[in-house]
């Protein structure tokens, strides 16, 4: 029988997590499909993906030519997934920051919403393993979501997400902008935009232990400036 649903996971460098990031979905959730996003990881993530692939039963492995970003690795790996049966797609961070153990709990409450979003900050702040700066510019981007983008969510950067098939349809994945982690707030904006109805799931999140972070001045300047635009209503449909 087919897998109802799939696991998008976008990765650079990341070959001291994968194996154990698809070990232990695999281990919550047995029939579950799994996507991997490559964008060329010249530490070698990419082959070890293919090896998993090859010898586990539901993974498989889109590569890209070049490090893109992660908005359009997210968005190659739902135009993939959407043009299979998958009922409900789920998109999840590489580096064991989230924990598959949720995503028994998001598959179930789905079903009475159209997308889930693990929320760290919906029970007090829910992080391990993060710099104060880090806290403090999750939880400020998060209050400037709500208050110039008029998001009304708890961590609008979350990229812990279960959607439903028909909210990856109506959002017009081509018009998306966001290359960064601005992906997270442009996604969830057009997803209530088209009238979506969403449900906040408490999460604990856990930093990194291995790799580095993505982060970078670019990348929080595109976040400042989409929700901008969002708001304003200065972007593509």
């Amino acid at each position: 029988m087919a897998s109802l649903s799939v696991v998008v996971i976008p990765t650079y460098n990341e070959r001291d997590n994968i194996n154990l990031v698809v070990s232990r979905l695999l281990d919550e959730l047995p029939t579950i499909n799994v996507l991997i996003v490559d964008d060329n990881s010249p530490d070698g993530t990419g082959q070890l993906a293919d090896g998993l692939a090859e010898n586990l039963d539901g993974v498989s492995v889109l590569h890209r030519e070049s490090k893109m970003g992660l908005g359009t690795a997210y968005i190659a790996g739902f135009t993939l997934a959407l043009q299979k049966d998958y009922k409900y797609i789920i998109q999840m961070d590489a580096d064991l920051s989230h924990d598959p153990r949720y995503l028994r709990v998001f598959l179930e409450k789905v079903r009475s919403c159209d997308f889930v979003l693990g929320s760290r900050y919906i029970e007090g702040i829910n992080v391990i393993n993060w710099d104060l700066w880090r806290v403090i510019l999750s939880l400020g981007a998060s209050m400037y979501c709500r208050i110039i983008g008029g998001l009304p969510v708890t961590d609008a950067t979350g990229g812990f997400k279960c959607w439903k098939r028909d909210v990856l349809k109506a959002i017009n994945l081509k018009a998306i902008q966001s290359t960064g982690y601005s992906f997270q707030i442009e996604m969830t904006f057009r997803a209530l935009k088209e009238g979506a109805k969403l449900e906040e799931v408490p999460i604990v999140f856990v930093g990194r232990f291995h790799g580095t972070t993505k982060m970078s001045k670019r990348i929080v300047w595109e976040a400042i400036w989409m929700v901008w635009r969002l708001r304003l209503g200065l972007y593509k449909r």
